[in-house]
């Protein structure tokens, strides 16, 4: 069965780190540090992006690292806890060079997600193509275990195909018993596909 996904942004990253500076709402950075409420609401709710020179600012602030707060990823050297990048994902939410995280380490290391579990994993993506949904450098991240099916349907996950493909796509039911239609932004549906257990 497929693995649930969790998505992080900049926008979430600014929010986790708000809230761990001890900001208790938007307001509250705003106006200790003079910032226009507005536009501080636009980045933090992801209706607006954000550049490296603000990223700066507002890193400052919230004693975390820009890069970080830009990319989801340390600068090289820096340590944090960590998660295994185990794949990237391109065209059509394929997962590409994907690294069997239990013969390795993953193929590089990306900051642990809020409230981790120890089981994640992620995934980066790799150009333009899924965008609006997913930008290039966003960082994906899955527990690897299998759910039962009334927790994925309906669920953006992370799902290996019979023929070997793994994908992002929505899981929806296909038109037979067993069988599932996968959903993406921007690509055509995938109908009545097996799903390996």
């Amino acid at each position: 069965m497929p693995d649930r996904v969790d998505f992080e942004q900049p926008s979430d990253r600014l929010k986790r780190s708000r809230e761990a500076a001890g900001f208790k709402t938007a307001a509250d950075f705003s106006k200790k540090y003079g910032i226009s409420e507005g536009t501080y609401r636009h980045h933090e709710n992801g209706t607006r992006g954000f550049k490296l020179p603000v990223a700066q600012s507002y890193a400052r602030k919230l004693n975390v690292d820009a890069y970080w707060l830009m990319t989801g990823r340390l600068p090289k050297g820096a340590s944090a806890a960590t998660v295994p990048v185990v794949g990237y994902v391109g065209a059509g939410a394929e997962v590409f060079s994907m690294d069997d995280h239990i013969k390795g380490a993953g193929l590089e290391e990306v900051p642990s997600p809020p409230d981790a579990s120890g089981s994640e994993v992620a995934l980066i993506v790799r150009g333009d193509s899924m965008y609006p949904a997913y930008h290039n450098g966003d960082v994906i991240y899955y527990n690897q275990h299998e759910d039962t099916e009334d927790k994925f349907l309906g669920r953006e996950c992370v799902v290996r195909l019979v023929d070997g493909r793994t994908l992002i796509k929505m899981v929806t039911r296909g038109s037979r018993i067993g069988s599932y239609t996968l959903l993406s932004h921007n690509a055509q549906p995938i109908p009545d596909v097996g799903i390996p257990t």
